[in-house]
């Protein structure tokens, strides 16, 4: 009997073609499902370290406070082109060297409590555009080219505009609220005068000084509403109709009031308003350089007076969004996070 042998059987060495298009569906929806879910860990990666930077920036203006019994001017000055809050804070966030320069350079308008032989909300009588010969407006000169540093605590990770104007000063995505509109809706458009622009009529903890004879500052005491209940700095971000990215020499900066925008009136170069007539995250008229906003989704953060940092939705009852931005408008909020 002839036993006949079968050949020997070769091992494959690939894939079929439809197996490979199988691994390669699977791996497309693994990463479908995983992408999204990286996205919203980046998101909330970079929400926390905005929120990380409104609260250590309270915690300066609280150590001011502690010092000086008031919290800093917001701005000196009508002029919307002076140095601010911002720069006054940067002994307590860990810049003393560049408010050192600074103040080397010729700025002598970091006068605690607002000026000289004042108290906590006590107007002075003298003309700030008489002190250093130019009222001390923001330059990038001056100090040792102080104020195109870049900070990043004044920075949100999520914002989209760039780190520096086109002439070169630091930006900033966090500015004070002035308060409400106690004109009667009479702020008017974005490059108008506001009716009688001064600290005295603002309803905000950090106020302007500017009507050239007076400067305004703001204690604890004067919070009447509550220090929980009173939001002192927020989020601003770029937006279609004011800040788009192509446009960068009108951004805020953190030293002050952006010399590009002077003039008085102007102050959504430094402060926002929190009003019904300028909604969070508002876009698309000229409205909006008054707004309050972001790159989150649905909302911004805010840092109140207590130090607490929340993040409200862009839903928000209207007149409790009000009522959060004033010290002293004796109404009772009922908000919840």
């Amino acid at each position: 009997m002839v036993k006949m042998s079968l050949p020997p059987r070769k091992n494959r060495l690939g894939f079929t073609l439809i197996e490979l298009l199988v691994v390669i569906a699977i791996i497309a929806i693994l990463i479908g499902l995983l992408v999204p879910a990286v996205q919203q860990v980046r998101q909330s990666a970079a929400r926390s370290t905005c929120q990380n930077n409104l609260k250590q920036i309270l915690l300066a203006l609280q150590s001011y406070h502690d010092s000086y019994k008031a919290f800093p001017v917001g701005e000196f000055n009508d002029d919307n082109c002076n140095w601010g809050w911002g720069t006054a804070i940067l002994p307590y966030i860990d810049q003393k060297p560049l408010y050192d320069n600074l103040k080397a350079g010729g700025i002598v308008l970091f006068i605690p409590g607002g000026g000289p032989n004042t108290y906590p909300g006590q107007t002075i009588g003298f003309n700030v555009d008489n002190l250093n010969g130019s009222g001390g407006i923001i330059n990038n000169t001056v100090g040792g080219a102080g104020a195109t540093t870049v900070l990043q605590i004044f920075m949100c990770p999520s914002d989209t505009l760039p780190k520096q104007t086109s002439n070169g000063y630091g930006k900033t995505n966090y500015l004070a609220c002035m308060g409400s509109d106690v004109t009667n809706n009479t702020l008017g458009s974005a490059w108008a005068d506001w009716n009688n622009p001064n600290g005295g009529t603002m309803n905000g903890v950090l106020r302007q000084s500017n009507n050239n004879n007076n400067t305004w500052t703001t204690s604890l005491t004067q919070i009447t509403d509550g220090t929980s209940n009173t939001v002192v700095v927020g989020e601003i971000t770029a937006n279609s109709f004011f800040y788009p990215e192509s446009t960068t020499t009108n951004i805020p900066i953190w030293a002050g009031g952006n010399p590009q925008c002077s003039g008085q009136g102007r102050q959504h170069n430094y402060f926002r308003v929190m009003d019904p007539l300028y909604p969070l995250n508002f876009n698309g008229t000229d409205y909006s350089n008054r707004c309050f906003g972001s790159q989150h989704t649905n909302g911004a953060n805010f840092v109140f007076a207590d130090g607490s940092v929340r993040f409200i939705n862009n839903g928000v009852d209207t007149i409790v969004y009000r009522a959060l931005g004033t010290r002293n408008g004796k109404e009772a909020v009922s908000y919840t996070n």
